[in-house]
């Protein structure tokens, strides 16, 4: 039975990440393009260039966490080793130095591959930790609707308070005040995981490892549940989290009022805590499948309905928004249930524990779709022709507006279809549960 303190510690750990996740989500694209000033095509490639050093790095974290043996178990030591250099390189990614433009291209390129390396080595194993800390379903269930609210309670400090932070300290210089931000955010990011190291336990971390690490990955290789959820989030964060990095543009020069979308991500962010807290009653009463079946299609209708509502007044488009984001909220907090249940599924199977490469394969869905979201974006700003700081062409704001609505709603309505196929029920986990080897 683990302890409020440690159900806790270990929530705020995504408090931590989210200082990353949503820097990158929601303004390095962004910073990029009318920042720094690196065309959009290659910020693309930037972002795809990183998910190929991600291919590498996500396994062998993977890999390693399983393998691990120290005084402080397998997965907490690397919230002690990494935290600090994650820090660090969140703070030099948002830097802009004084340098030529192919020069800045390749400071851009080190900086973000580093800062996704060290991400991986302390995020798979900080992911992998539900399974070692409990084997209850419904524990599990807390743990992850409770890193959710942690971290998009993150996300609506930082959706507010990012840009005009960036403007009071920069003193109008944006370049200064990005840097002095994120120096900010990576010195709370460290703090943070350090008290997640303290504060966590890991309390069943018995069952071998298989003695090749290529055995680990085949193990889940063979599942066809991995490779189901292995879609859905690369189609999550590929499409269904576009309006989040495309909204500073759409504000910009869509509406016309740049200092309004601080508000309404916040607003969308509070939205999405409230479906997560929603998400802790829905998934007491229906199954995990479901939910995502079911929510993905209402999901799907209420970003169409944004298409038509960025056109009326700010109190209907800010609604829709934040119907959007509550439903997004239960998706969510529903995802990482669902990745818990398959290292499980593998370990069931197998007969080996292979926690770490199990979620490792399944959050290196979450960084590759969005590195194909912001490859996707970025081709799609150069097709169409978007310039930076000019007023855009009918084209590029019909591309910014159907990138907030219709793009993700094919997402969401992939995922529809993903799920339908999806065979891991929770009646059939609670049978997985009592049979694989670490039950007893």
């Amino acid at each position: 039975m683990l302890t409020r303190q440690e159900k806790l510690s270990f929530g705020i750990g995504d408090f931590a990440f989210a200082f990353t996740w949503a820097s990158i989500s929601l303004y390095l694209m962004y910073f990029y393009t009318d920042v720094f000033g690196i065309n959009p095509a290659l910020v693309g490639t930037l972002f795809l260039a990183a998910r190929l050093w991600d291919a590498i790095t996500d396994p062998l974290v993977g890999v390693l966490s399983d393998r691990t043996r120290t005084r402080f178990g397998r997965l907490r030591p690397y919230l002690l080793w990494f935290s600090l250099p994650l820090g660090v390189l969140l703070w030099l990614t948002f830097t802009t130095p004084e340098l030529s433009p192919a020069a800045k291209v390749a400071y851009a390129f080190a900086t973000y591959m580093l800062l996704m390396g060290f991400y991986t080595l302390v995020n798979i194993p900080y992911s992998a930790l539900p399974v070692s800390m409990t084997t209850d379903n419904q524990e599990r269930r807390d743990l992850s609707n409770l890193r959710m609210i942690c971290s998009y309670a993150a996300f609506v400090g930082l959706s507010y308070a990012t840009l005009p932070l960036v403007h009071w300290l920069g003193g109008g210089d944006d370049a200064l005040g990005f840097s002095r931000v994120f120096a900010l955010y990576g010195t709370i990011t460290f703090g943070v995981l350090m008290l997640t190291f303290k504060g966590v336990k890991e309390h069943h971390t018995e069952g071998e490892s298989a003695g090749n690490p290529l055995t680990s990955f085949k193990d889940v290789a063979k599942t066809k549940p991995f490779w189901l959820m292995f879609a859905t989030c690369t189609l999550i964060f590929t499409l269904m989290l576009m309006p989040d990095s495309v909204a500073v543009y759409f504000f910009k020069y869509y509406l016309g009022d740049e200092e309004g979308v601080s508000l309404f991500l916040a607003c969308g962010y509070l939205a999405l805590i409230a479906g997560v807290l929603i998400n802790q009653f829905v998934l007491n009463r229906f199954c995990k499948r479901s939910v995502m079946l079911w929510t993905n299609l209402g999901y799907a209708v209420a970003l169409v309905g944004f298409f038509f509502a960025a056109d009326m007044a700010a109190p209907i488009y800010f609604g829709a928004f934040m119907l959007i984001k509550l439903l997004s909220g239960i998706v969510a907090a529903t995802m990482w249930a669902m990745v818990a249940d398959i290292a499980d599924y593998v370990e069931y199977r197998s007969g080996r524990r292979a926690t770490g490469a199990s979620t490792s394969a399944v959050t290196f869905g979450h960084k590759f779709g969005m590195s194909v979201g912001g490859l996707l974006t970025g081709t799609l700003f150069s097709v169409f022709g978007y310039v930076a700081n000019a007023e855009q062409s009918d084209a590029v704001l019909l591309l910014l507006k159907s990138m907030m609505s219709v793009l993700p709603a094919v997402g969401a309505l992939g995922v529809f279809g993903l799920m339908l196929r999806y065979p891991l029920s929770d009646a059939v986990m609670a049978k997985v549960r009592r049979q694989k080897p670490t039950t007893n």
